[in-house]
């Protein structure tokens, strides 16, 4: 990865959004492998996670029963991709201490109109206890605004509609239209796009943004 930020796990809450192949899941790889001595615990709803530090599960209960015995990195593919299985997720790791969730995919099980007090707890109360979220997701402009508000990072790659973009302006400005291709464009035509595997990357407290590429 071209870019460079700094992290503080247990604290800090990261939200990366892009398309289909954008760049998302190697980014969030990325992170994984940097974070070698976070405790981590990655909700992979489409198994598309690796990790040869971490433990595949299949089963919500198991995943805990590792964390709790000292294991690091777990990655959950779950065989149950229904709501209960990601709400079991969200209120194991609510009860513990010192942990990463990373959730991929956020958008399956959460929106603007189905806030799931399970997820909202970890964005909105994780922090004093030790948990940081990580949320991906391909729609951000189907995304509580919770996640974004209280996200210190946020990783945009390229997008598709225009509503993800008009939302993401809230945050990134009018830099989130480099994020759409020109041809799909209803404003800000001339702004430069981004290239193929480049994401915009701001920090929220600081003010600061930055392009960087995987």
């Amino acid at each position: 990865m071209s870019l460079e930020f700094s992290y503080i796990a247990y604290n800090e809450d990261i939200v990366i959004v892009g398309k289909k192949s954008s760049g998302k899941t190697y980014l969030a790889q990325n992170l994984l492998t940097a974070l070698s001595n976070v405790n981590i615990i990655v909700y992979d709803f489409q198994w598309a996670f690796h990790d040869t530090r971490g433990v595949v599960v299949h089963n919500i209960q198991e995943a805990f029963k590792l964390f709790d015995a000292g294991q690091k990195h777990i990655i959950f593919q779950p065989y149950d991709k229904t709501e209960t299985a990601f709400v079991q997720y969200c209120e194991g790791i609510f009860q513990r201490s010192n942990v990463v969730a990373l959730i991929d995919e956020a958008h399956v099980h959460v929106s603007k109109m189905k806030i799931l007090k399970s997820y909202n707890n970890l964005i909105l109360s994780g922090r004093p206890r030790g948990i940081s979220v990580i949320s991906i997701s391909s729609r951000p402009a189907n995304l509580p605004n919770n996640a974004l508000t209280n996200a210190r990072h946020i990783f945009a790659f390229k997008l598709n509609l225009e509503s993800d973009i008009k939302f993401l302006e809230s945050w990134l400005g009018d830099q989130a239209w480099e994020l759409l291709p020109r041809e799909q464009r209803k404003k800000n035509q001339d702004a430069p796009e981004l290239e193929q595997f480049s994401f915009y990357y701001r920090d929220t407290q600081k003010g600061a943004g930055m392009v960087g590429k995987i």
